[in-house]
């Protein structure tokens, strides 16, 4: 069944902004949602700022309502919108929008005008559009407008929440949002029992992977000619590799967001004691964000501005290439002394998947996907000396990257693929669309799959 000629219920997918290049992994599971048959509508907060837009995007069946706005550049129509979704559900149904209004006034957390005249539209949205279910991904603005528009409309929501949305936001606020929906995902079991421990409240807390779409990150064929010194090393004879290990320099590779939880100055400090060791290599950084300006001061005092490149952002295409020349990919997260943290961050997914061997910190849900010594590295977080040690073996054992590589690659296409794991998803979807349906033959005859998919 293809989504254009697909009939029955519509998920909502709730974001704060869409397309987004660094939530990359939200579109890979939407569009294989619709491979599976699930009819979606997208809903953003905010409109995308001006950046590269990964070239899937276009391939998303899904149409896109972007919800008016206060902030930024707002215009006189955006605020018109907003003030008219709020008088008329004053006008169609007073007692909910009082409620809502008391609702929105009575959270103890940090809240803005913005959250509620946003939660009234998209309430009047999902009405109009005949959405039956909601799901909302990140459990911080987005869930807080989405109780908006359930105590006005009672569309149900479900919600994925991730790293930063889960360690940064009140508990309380986090205990209420998770009680209210129909069910929580999440996309580490550290995440999970967090979560957990957080609830007083009966909903189903469930693990889901994020997927990798193994069709695009998979191992190169390995070529003599033109492939990265990786590959080479690999096919060499030992003592031949360790000629080479010594001529050609290591290429390290990071991708991520520029900020803190990510770690990347504990690279580059460990950048500066590969320099001082004589090892030779080569450092590429894929990304942007807020601590552009301080990497950039970090590399120019460390004298690594020949060894290391700030490559900017880059759709999944060409971060794909970036995996394929390098030798070893590395990404230091640490938790920030606010608790942010990541989950499992999806690039190291990428990398593994590729082939590529990888060095990371045992923090959070990373031990989850990485054995250290059996499928990758793993290094106390903000130790650079422990970076540069890991980069040091690496550099001189071609051997040990080859089968860091392998083994890595295998245990992604285990527990990591992106149909079979977006499957629970569309599964515990179409379990909460049956439940407001119980009716419906074409969800119905489908119960008894679901019950043992959710389960």
């Amino acid at each position: 069944m293809t989504y254009k000629n697909a009939t029955g219920p519509v998920v909502g997918y709730l974001l704060k902004t869409f397309p987004k290049l660094s939530e990359t992994f939200i579109l890979n599971e939407m569009l294989e949602l619709e491979r599976q048959g699930l009819r979606l509508h997208v809903f953003s907060l905010r409109r995308p700022q001006d950046e590269p837009q990964h070239p899937a995007v276009r391939q998303l069946q899904a149409p896109v309502t972007y919800i008016p706005s206060l902030l930024s550049e707002t215009s006189r129509t955006e605020e018109t919108a907003l003030i008219g979704s709020q008088m008329r559900w004053n006008r169609i149904a007073p007692a909910q929008s009082q409620a809502a209004l008391q609702f929105h006034l009575d959270r103890p957390e940090e809240k803005c005008l913005n959250e509620l005249l946003q939660g009234y539209y998209l309430a009047t949205q999902l009405q109009v559009l005949n959405i039956s279910h909601l799901h909302v991904h990140f459990a911080n603005v987005p869930t807080a407008t989405a109780e908006i528009a359930h105590q006005l409309s009672g569309i149900p929501y479900s919600i994925t929440a991730h790293a930063k949305d889960i360690y940064l936001s009140d508990p309380t606020a986090l205990d209420r949002r998770i009680a209210r929906a129909e069910f929580v995902l999440t996309c580490t079991d550290y995440n999970r029992r967090h979560l957990e421990s957080i609830s007083t409240s009966k909903t189903p807390i469930y693990l889901s992977y994020h997927g990798i779409d193994l069709h695009r990150f998979r191992p190169e064929a390995p070529q003599f000619l033109g492939q990265s010194s990786r590959d080479r090393l690999s096919q060499a004879p030992a003592t031949e590799g360790a000629t080479l290990a010594r001529q050609a320099p290591l290429k390290i590779l990071s991708v991520g967001r520029f900020c803190e939880k990510k770690g990347l100055n504990y690279l580059l400090d460990a950048c500066h004691h590969l320099q001082q060791s004589g090892i030779a290599f080569h450092c590429r950084l894929v990304g942007y964000g807020p601590l552009q300006a301080q990497l950039e001061a970090q590399i120019q005092a460390q004298g690594l501005t020949d060894a290391v490149t700030l490559v900017g952002q880059l759709t999944q295409d060409q971060v794909i290439q970036e995996y394929r020349q390098a030798d070893v990919f590395v990404l230091p997260c640490q938790v920030t002394a606010d608790g942010d943290r990541d989950g499992i961050p999806n690039v190291l997914l990428e990398a593994m998947a590729v082939g590529l061997p990888v060095i990371s910190t045992a923090i959070s849900g990373i031990t989850e996907l990485v054995q250290s010594g059996e499928n990758g590295l793993l290094v106390p977080e903000k130790d650079p000396g422990a970076i540069a040690a890991a980069l040091t073996q690496l550099a001189q054992d071609p051997g040990l990257r080859q089968q860091l590589g392998t083994v890595g690659s295998g245990t992604v296409h285990k527990k990591f693929t992106l149909g079979r794991n977006v499957g629970r998803v569309r599964a515990l979807l179409l379990s909460a669309l049956l439940a407001q349906s119980p009716t419906n033959d074409s969800l119905s005859t489908l119960s008894p799959l679901l019950e043992a998919l959710v389960r």
